[in-house]
């Protein structure tokens, strides 16, 4: 940290060079500055993962992109919105129309689609396979072309329909394979999409309120925290519950603690729980700047703390986070650690100056195309 007090941002990654392109290369997509989460997941569950780049496509997703001989762990990511298999790349495209061509061509010339599709069908058992398949395009582009997304779409559609490898009917609302387009730049990522909506999805959430985290944004937030058998985890704007159940998935722990104000989101939090985490506790009568908890009680705590758009105020927050923030240190014990995620930086930076905060880490991050901030903390 700086003599201002600063902590250093966490550096976005540029596509820069190009890949070392050539099978068995996935991606693991998520939300905009959370890839390095993602990559630490899985670099802890599948050991024989290397990863070879990263790369950021705008406001809408964060990308790492990594070989691997164990595909089947892949599905049990929980950092991770959706994996694709690369199937196709071309590094040095024109932003010209000609940039058009190269892209039709690298389409149809894609080498590993067929890899692509056997390991879409070991990814999930029950896709469809055969000869004769229904495919559609995702498209994104990033950078300043001559050509808009959907001519970038629109050729990799008639350069799939070209290949001799299967026989490719476009089927925008029924289609057995998706491809995904990613040009960054000058570079064009052409992946298969090998996940579901189930791995963003969680099946557990039947219970919603406005404003609650992406699965997986919770679920880096449990991981960024380390999770460990004895954990007491605390959550003290638990919402529905999503960070708390994120933290039961990841492992082990002595006991789930999660509270908010708002008693609707209490309930939902209790019909998403259910009954299968044990020991959790959930408490709408809290304020986390005044917590019926024991001095150094609480191991970890994760919170999206509020932003003061969707729910309170910038006003209400000015006024509030520091209370928060001196009793969060107050339960957390002396090798604990906070994962905060929040808007609101000129007040996170001012509590940081002042020492409310001892931050380890700041990351940018975007979430549903807001940006924000994560702050990994120790104990102040």
């Amino acid at each position: 940290m700086n003599r201002a007090g600063r902590q250093p941002l966490e550096p976005r990654q540029p596509a820069s060079r190009p890949l070392r392109f050539g099978p068995r290369l996935f991606i693991a997509q998520t939300q905009p500055g959370f890839e390095s989460v993602a990559w630490s997941e899985i670099e802890a569950r599948v050991p024989s993962a290397r990863e070879q780049a990263r790369r950021q496509v705008g406001d809408r997703a964060g990308l790492s992109i990594f070989t691997t001989s164990t595909l089947h762990k892949l599905r049990s990511l929980r950092c991770t919105e959706d994996v694709l298999l690369l199937a196709g790349y071309r590094y040095g495209l024109s932003s010209e129309s000609a940039g058009l061509d190269q892209i039709r061509s690298a389409s149809r010339e894609a080498p590993f689609v067929e890899d692509a599709l056997n390991a879409r069908v070991l990814f999930q058992p029950a896709a469809r396979a055969g000869r004769r398949l229904r495919f559609r395009v995702v498209a994104r582009q990033v950078g300043e072309h001559e050509f808009r997304r959907v001519d970038l779409q629109r050729v990799v559609e008639l350069g799939i329909a070209e290949r001799r490898d299967h026989t490719w009917r476009h089927d925008e609302a029924a289609a057995d394979v998706e491809f995904w387009a990613t040009q960054i730049g000058s570079e064009l990522l052409l992946g298969i999409r090998l996940s579901d909506e189930r791995m963003r999805h969680r099946d557990y959430k039947v219970a919603h309120r406005p404003g609650s985290l992406r699965p997986t944004v919770a679920a880096a937030m449990a991981w960024l925290s380390g999770p460990r058998d004895d954990d007491v985890f605390l959550d003290p704007f638990c919402g529905v519950g999503t960070v708390l159940i994120e933290r039961a998935h990841l492992g082990r722990y002595r006991n789930l603690i999660g509270s908010d104000r708002d008693p609707g989101a209490i309930r939902a939090a209790r019909e998403n729980i259910g009954p299968r985490f044990k020991p959790v506790e959930l408490h709408d009568d809290w304020d986390a700047g005044s917590l019926p908890l024991a001095d150094a009680s609480v191991t970890k705590i994760a919170a999206n703390l509020p932003w003061g758009i969707k729910h309170g105020s910038h006003v209400v927050n000015r006024r509030r986070y520091g209370d928060w923030f001196a009793e969060l240190n107050r339960v957390l014990t002396p090798e604990g650690k906070m994962v905060l995620l929040s808007a609101e930086w000129r007040l996170m930076r001012d509590l940081i100056e002042r020492g409310a905060l001892a931050v380890e880490k700041i990351s940018r991050v975007t979430v549903l195309g807001a940006p924000a901030s994560l702050y990994v903390c120790k104990k102040a």
